[in-house]
């Protein structure tokens, strides 16, 4: 009879996480993107050549491309947005990028570093294709996101969170690796100085806390004291 109870209970309680915690949608995921674009934006030149990593459908890339940049797209071949894109992205095999040294003003990625494995090389293939007076403006995931992102996730399933990235052994490990101070690490030990480094200023989990049903201005405003769920970072080539 107790046994029922905490069952019962323990149902409702559920019941209740999983009003909060939906799956992320289209929609919800493009409009917390558009966010980080927005902000990101505010640190671009006003125009120039512009290679996007990662671009997925290539709506990112669009939009850039909206905002009067000259733009380039890439991916791996393996995406799983591959059949999903919207704009001409140029599969490519995730090492080596498919252009000529010096070609681009500005390079662009949202959320893709931590999934590159040989993050370290990378950073040296990304230098080759920028002009020497370029910038990379990479937004990043945060320590908060991470953390959020597990406890939301424990709540929904009831298990540990799988990892996300690359770089780690699980996702508690990655907390560290998402932080401002490991990603600063990454950059200066691979020749890029950092111009800026700001706050996206935006709460959200990977777990997506009621999706659209919570509006951009309030996740704004949650940012602020449970932390932002992602960090850009402005980069120059080293001398």
């Amino acid at each position: 009879m107790k046994d029922d109870a905490i069952k019962k209970t323990l149902k409702k309680a559920r019941s209740f996480c999983m009003f909060w915690i939906a799956r992320p949608t289209s929609v919800h995921l493009e409009a917390v993107r558009l966010e980080e674009l927005e902000v990101a934006h505010d640190y671009l030149p006003s125009e120039g050549r512009l290679l996007e990593i990662g671009a997925g459908t290539g709506w990112q890339a669009q939009a850039l491309q909206d905002r009067g940049y000259d733009v380039s797209a890439i991916d791996i071949a393996l995406s799983n947005l591959r059949n999903k894109r919207i704009w001409p992205v140029t599969d490519y095999d995730g090492m080596k990028i498919p252009f000529k040294d010096n070609t681009f003003d500005i390079i662009f990625s949202s959320n893709v570093l931590e999934h590159i494995p040989h993050i370290f090389e990378f950073q040296k293939e990304m230098q080759r294709v920028l002009k020497p007076e370029g910038i990379a403006v990479h937004i990043l995931p945060s320590s908060s996101w991470r953390f959020w992102s597990n406890m939301t996730e424990m709540l929904k399933n009831w298990r540990l969170p799988l990892v996300h990235g690359e770089h780690a052994g699980n996702s508690f490990v990655e907390i560290y690796y998402f932080s401002r101070w490991s990603w600063s690490r990454l950059f200066r030990k691979t020749d890029w100085t950092i111009e800026t480094l700001k706050s996206v200023g935006l709460f959200y989990t990977g777990s997506s806390i009621m999706d659209s049903r919570l509006s951009i201005n309030t996740r704004r405003k949650l940012s602020w004291v449970i932390g932002s769920a992602c960090n850009i970072f402005v980069l120059k080539k080293c001398g």
